[in-house]
């Protein structure tokens, strides 16, 4: 794990690049740790889901952020250069089970 990742971990990374706050390679989880790389998604997950209302119409407006973006597009546009890690990243997609109510 990089030294700046030790501080808070894969799900705080994840959620910094969810946020657009650093686009710092460091930032990104391994290739082939698909730990690392769940609690990464975790994290930018939980950014997607946290973006405030106010900033999607500042960002409509400026044509920028977020707003009106599906997760995946969003977790596209954050992977731009790292075609391979999106990749794995997608894949773990697959290896979610379904939840119903009974």
């Amino acid at each position: 794990m990089p030294e700046k990742i030790q501080e808070f971990g894969w799900f705080g990374a994840g959620y910094a690049v969810g946020k657009g706050d650093v686009r710092d390679p460091d930032f990104y989880p391994p290739l082939n740790d698909m730990e690392a790389q769940r609690e990464w998604l975790g994290g930018f997950g939980a950014a997607w889901v946290e973006y405030p209302e106010d900033e999607a119409i500042e960002s409509i407006l400026h044509g920028d952020g977020m707003s009106g973006e599906s997760v995946d597009d969003a977790l596209a546009r954050a992977m731009e250069g790292r075609e391979k890690l999106l990749r794995q990243l997608r894949s773990h997609s697959s290896d979610r089970t379904n939840r119903t109510e009974h």
